[in-house]
């Protein structure tokens, strides 16, 4: 138990540095307009509604989809901010509790890495394998949380835990990959829309460094 809340402490620093860097780097650098503060609220929002959407079945994870093409679009430091907070508000509804911690910082990497590799997933196949994959690795960071559950805390142990979620892990790395190929193109072509609509200036707009 002691090595647990460790574990649970440290993850939870790990995320308030990184939410606190990225709000003083928001404000400092980039001067957020109220239009794209206005537009990060909203994407934040469907992100939220695309998980409560699949709330009753944990392997269908609509809101992976949409951070990851908000990173894509957006950027990573905007596809970071979405994915934190849309573990924060989903689960203000479905249960909020330390494992949220841990939801914030997957979602939250899961949008950064969108917008840091963006160029390379514009190609289909590659986006795909990337939507894929972080299904897996997702999972692998949210499965922190169960660790207070486990018998005992060691290699078999964890290589246990990890196995009890490869069939979660699949489906949401397939209903991502999924997404990514068949309606990629139309989110992303309605999120450009409302960038250049309400963030022409892009130096008012949060841009991936």
């Amino acid at each position: 138990m002691d090595l647990t809340m460790i574990l649970t402490f440290v993850a939870a620093i790990l995320v308030l540095i990184g939410f606190i860097y990225s709000i003083f780097h928001l404000f400092e650098k980039s001067k957020p307009s109220v239009e794209y503060i206005v537009l990060l609220a909203i994407l934040i929002a469907i992100a939220v509604v695309g998980r409560l959407i699949g709330m009753s079945l944990p392997s269908i994870q609509l809101a992976s989809f949409i951070i990851i093409v908000v990173g894509i679009v957006y950027g990573g430091e905007t596809g970071f901010l979405v994915g934190m907070f849309t573990a924060v508000v989903s689960d203000l509804f479905m249960g909020i509790g330390y494992w949220t911690f841990f939801q914030m910082l997957a979602w939250g990497l899961m949008g950064y890495s969108a917008g840091l590799f963006s160029s390379k997933l514009e190609n289909i196949g590659i986006r795909v394998v990337f939507g894929f994959l972080w299904g897996y690795l997702y999972g692998w960071i949210t499965d922190f949380c169960m660790i207070p559950y486990m018998s005992s805390v060691d290699l078999n142990g964890f290589i246990a835990l990890y196995a009890a979620g490869i069939p979660v892990d699949t489906i949401h790395g397939l209903v991502n990959a999924v997404l990514l190929a068949v309606a990629f193109t139309w989110i992303r072509k309605i999120f450009l829309r409302n960038k250049v609509k309400y963030l022409p200036d892009k130096e008012t707009a949060v841009e991936e460094n």
